[in-house]
C-alpha cells in the first residue's frame, strides 16, 4: 500500500474511532437500563431471569464490544487494496447451488440490520456519493457501491453485529440493541460523513467534486429537438405538453398511444364542462406556483395515528375541492388562481390511479393510509415528469407500484407483518419530508425496500419448508399408527389373550409398534418381531409364561415409549398373574397416561411426552373425517384436476358475503389422507382443507385458482381508467 494512501487511511480510522467509541458507550448503556426496566416489568419469572441473563453478561464482556468494532473497521480499510467487490470482474466459474435452511434468529438480524443501514444510506445520500468516489481513488478503482464501501452504512452495521458477536444474547435483546446503535451512532453520521469528506478533500482527494444526482434515463434517448421526437410530438398534437414524451425512440409505443388517447379523452370530457365565471377570471397557475403549494400540502400531511384503521380509498373529489380552495388565495397578493388544463387533466389521471388502486385493497388494509399520504408526492412528480405515465422503469413509479402491490398481497388486519408495515411507513416518511422535486430521492429508497422484501421472501420460504416438513412428519405418524392399530386388532381378532394382554396390546405396545414402524417402516425386522409379540400375547396362555425371546422384545419396545423399569416389571408379571376374564380397570389404570402431577406405575410423570419417542405432536394432523355426502360427478371431475395442481400454486378464497376474500398458498397436500397445508404470504400455517373440501369450494363459487397477472398494478389501473373514460356505445 502506497505511504499516502495508509497516512490517510490511519487519519479516517482515527476518526472512526473518536465518533463510534463514544456512541457504542452510549449505546450499552442505554441498552443495560433497556434491559433492566423490561425486566422489572417481566410477566414471568422465566422471562426476567433471561433479560437478567443478557444484563448480567453485557456488563461482564460490554469492554470487548468497541475494540471488536474499530477492529472490523480496520479490516476493511487494511483491504481497501486488495479489489473493489464493486467493480466489474470477470464472472465466477459456475458452481453448483447450495440450498441450506437459514436460522430464524439470523433472519431476524439481517432484516434489522439491513434496515438500519438502508435508512442511513438514504439520509446520507450526497455524503455517501462523495465518499464513494473519494475511496475509490484511494482504492485505485471505481467508486465503490454503497453495500461494500468502507465506512459505508452498510460496514457500520456488519461491524456492530461483529462487536456484539461474542455477548450469548437472547435474539430480541440482539435486535434490541442494534435499534439503540441506530439510535445512538447511525443517526448522527452525517457529522461524521462531513468531516472525513473534508479530511479527503483537505487531502487533494477530488477537491471539486460535486453531488451530481443523475435521474436515470432510459439509454439512446437525446434530446427534444431530435427528428424523432419532432416527428411523435406531430403524431400526437392533442396531448398536452405534460405528457408529451419529448424522446420516444426506446419508449413503448403503446404506453405513449394509451396516453394520448387518454388525454383526448378527458379533454372531450372537459369540453361538456361549462367554468364557473370565477374560474375563468382567476389567472393560470404557473408550475412554480402549483408545485410550491402542493409542497406546503406534502409536509403538513402526518401520518394518522392509527394506519391501521379501516379507511375510504383515495377520495378525489375531495382532494380537487380542496385544492381550489388553495389556489383562490395562492397568487401573488393573495388573488385567485386556477388549474391550467394540462394540469387538470394530469391532476385527473393521477386521482383515478389512486382510486383504481385503492379499490384492489382490502377495506381494513393499513396500506391505504400510507398511499393516501404518498398521493401528493406523486402528483408533484407527474406534473414536473411526463415519464411517470409513459416509463415504467420511473423510479417513482416503480415506488409506488411496490408499496401498492406490497400493500395488496402482504398487508391485511390478519396477517399483517411488523416489519413490514414499519418498513413501508418509514419510506412514505421519507418521501414527504425529503422530496422537492428530484426523483433520483426514489431509487435509494426503492432498493432499500426491496432488499426488505427479499429477506421476508427469504424468511417465508424458510418457515414454509418447516411447515411442510411438520405436516409431513405428522403424515407418517398417522400412517405408522394406522398401521400398528390395524396389526393389533388383527392379532386380538385371531386370538383370546388375558384382560391384561388386551389392555397393553391396545395401549402400551399399539404405540411400541406404531414406533417401529415410523423408524424403520413396516416390512422391517424389528416391526415383524414386535407384531410377533403382539401375536404371542394375543394367543398365548398366562399359566405357561411368557418366553425369553419375547420378554426381552416387550421390554425393549416399552422402554422406547417411556415406560420406567418398576412399571415394567409390575406389567410383565401381571400379563402371568392374571387369568382369562378378570376385570380389567386394574390393567387399564395401570397403562394409561398419568394425569398432571400424578404418579403411575405404568408411566413416568417427569418425563415430556417428546422424549417417550412416539409422542403426540402439538398440533398433528388429524385424520379426513370422510364426507357424508359423496362428490357429484362435477366435484369428482375438479378433484381430479386439482390433484394435478402443482405445490405453490395461489387460491382466492370467499370469507363472507360481502365479498371479502383472502389468498393462500398451496404448500403440500397428501396423498393418502388428502390433507392439504395452506400457507399465508409469511409462511405460517392457514386453514385446514382436505381436497375433497376443496374441490366443494371450487365449485360452489368459494374458493378459485389465483391466475397471476401479467402486468404490474399500475399497468392494470391504466387500462381499466382507459375503459371508464371511453364513451360507451348506446344500443
Amino acid at each position: 500500500m502506497p505511504p499516502r494512501v495508509r497516512t490517510v487511511l490511519e487519519e479516517l480510522l482515527q476518526t472512526t474511532c473518536a465518533h463510534f467509541t463514544a456512541a457504542l458507550g452510549r449505546t450499552l448503556d442505554e441498552l443495560d437500563l433497556s434491559l433492566f426496566k423490561l425486566a422489572e416489568r417481566a410477566p414471568s419469572n422465566a422471562q426476567q431471569q433471561t433479560l437478567f441473563g443478557s444484563l448480567g453478561e453485557i456488563r461482564l464482556k460490554r469492554a470487548d464490544a468497541a475494540p471488536r468494532f474499530l477492529q472490523h473497521v480496520e479490516s476493511t480499510l487494511a483491504r481497501i487494496r486488495s479489489g473493489n467487490a464493486g467493480a466489474a470482474s470477470p464472472a465466477p466459474p459456475s458452481t453448483p447451488l447450495t440450498l441450506e435452511l437459514v436460522d430464524s434468529s439470523v433472519l431476524e438480524e439481517d432484516i434489522a440490520l439491513r434496515e438500519i443501514a438502508g435508512k442511513a444510506e438514504v439520509r446520507n445520500s450526497r455524503a455517501l456519493y462523495l465518499l464513494s468516489h473519494r475511496m475509490g481513488v484511494l482504492a485505485a478503482a471505481p467508486a465503490w457501491s454503497y453495500d461494500i464501501l468502507p465506512l459505508g452504512p452498510s460496514q457500520f452495521a456488519a461491524a456492530i453485529r461483529y462487536a456484539l458477536r461474542h455477548l450469548e444474547l437472547d435474539t430480541a435483546h440482539r435486535i434490541l440493541a442494534y435499534r439503540l446503535f441506530d439510535r445512538m451512532a447511525m443517526a448522527v453520521l452525517d457529522h461524521y460523513y462531513d468531516l472525513i469528506n473534508r479530511q479527503l478533500a483537505g487531502r487533494r482527494i477530488l477537491p471539486s467534486l460535486q453531488w451530481n444526482p443523475v435521474t436515470r434515463r432510459p439509454p439512446g434517448t437525446g434530446s427534444a429537438s431530435t427528428p424523432e421526437a419532432t416527428e411523435a410530438t406531430e403524431a400526437a398534437p392533442d396531448v398536452p405538453a405534460a405528457a408529451r414524451p419529448a424522446h420516444t425512440e426506446h419508449h413503448n409505443e403503446g404506453e405513449n398511444e394509451l396516453f394520448a388517447q387518454l388525454y383526448r379523452l378527458l379533454r372531450e370530457r372537459r369540453r361538456h364542462h361549462i367554468p364557473a365565471p370565477a374560474e375563468t377570471a382567476a389567472a393560470p397557475a404557473s408550475t412554480a406556483d402549483l408545485q410550491s403549494l402542493l409542497g406546503a400540502w406534502q409536509r403538513e400531511n402526518p401520518l394518522p395515528a392509527d394506519a391501521g384503521r379501516t379507511v375510504p380509498s383515495h377520495d378525489h373529489a375531495r382532494f380537487k375541492q380542496q385544492l381550489s380552495l388553495r389556489l383562490r388565495h395562492a397568487g401573488p397578493g393573495g388573488r385567485a388562481l386556477r388549474l391550467d388544463d394540462n394540469d387538470a387533466d394530469t391532476i385527473e389521471l393521477v386521482g383515478l390511479l389512486f382510486e383504481y388502486i385503492g379499490s384492489n385493497l382490502r377495506a381494513r388494509s393499513g396500506a391505504k393510509a400510507l398511499l393516501d399520504r404518498l398521493y401528493v408526492p406523486m402528483l408533484r412528480v407527474a406534473l414536473g415528469d411526463h415519464r411517470f405515465f409513459t416509463q415504467r422503469s420511473h423510479p417513482a413509479r416503480e415506488l409506488l407500484n411496490t408499496i401498492a402491490e406490497t400493500g395488496e398481497r402482504w398487508i391485511d388486519e390478519a396477517d399483517s407483518d411488523p416489519d413490514l408495515t414499519e418498513k413501508m411507513q418509514w419510506v412514505v416518511d421519507s418521501v414527504n419530508a425529503d422530496f422537492d422535486g428530484d426523483s433520483s430521492l426514489f431509487e435509494p429508497l426503492l432498493a432499500s425496500l426491496g432488499r426488505h422484501m427479499q429477506l421476508l421472501a427469504r424468511r417465508a420460504e424458510v418457515f414454509e419448508r418447516r411447515q411442510v416438513e411438520a405436516a409431513q412428519g405428522h403424515e407418517r405418524l398417522e400412517v405408522a399408527r394406522a398401521t400398528a392399530r390395524s396389526a393389533i386388532a388383527r392379532a386380538l381378532r385371531h386370538g383370546n389373550p388375558t384382560a391384561a394382554a388386551r389392555a397393553l396390546l391396545e395401549r402400551g405396545w399399539t404405540d411400541a409398534l406404531a414406533l417401529s414402524a415410523l423408524r424403520h417402516g413396516s416390512s422391517s425386522d424389528e416391526f415383524r418381531r414386535r407384531l410377533a409379540v403382539a401375536s404371542a400375547l394375543a394367543h398365548g396362555n398366562p399359566t405357561h409364561g411368557i418366553d425369553l425371546p419375547t420378554r426381552i422384545e416387550l421390554e425393549t419396545g416399552l422402554r422406547e415409549i417411556g415406560v420406567q423399569a418398576e412399571a415394567l416389571a409390575e406389567t410383565i408379571a401381571g400379563l402371568v398373574a392374571m387369568p382369562v376374564g378378570e376385570p380389567v380397570e386394574e390393567a387399564v389404570a395401570s397403562l394409561r397416561p398419568p394425569a398432571a402431577g400424578e404418579t403411575s406405575r405404568g408411566f413416568a410423570p417427569a418425563r415430556a411426552p417428546a422424549e417417550a419417542g412416539i409422542s403426540k405432536p402439538a398440533a398433528p394432523i388429524r385424520p379426513a373425517v370422510p364426507e357424508p355426502v359423496p362428490l357429484t360427478a362435477v366435484e369428482k371431475e375438479t378433484l381430479e384436476r386439482l390433484r394435478e395442481v402443482p405445490f405453490g400454486t395461489w387460491f382466492v378464497f370467499a370469507q363472507n358475503q360481502q365479498g371479502e376474500t383472502v389468498r393462500r398458498k398451496l404448500a403440500w397436500f397428501s396423498p393418502l389422507t388428502r390433507r392439504c397445508l395452506f400457507v399465508n404470504q409469511r409462511g405460517a400455517r392457514g386453514e385446514d382443507r382436505t381436497l375433497d373440501q376443496l374441490a366443494r369450494d371450487i365449485v360452489r363459487g368459494q374458493a378459485r385458482i389465483e391466475v397471476p397477472p401479467q402486468s404490474s398494478l399500475i399497468d392494470r389501473a391504466w387500462k381499466a381508467i382507459l375503459e371508464v373514460l371511453s364513451p360507451k356505445e348506446q344500443p
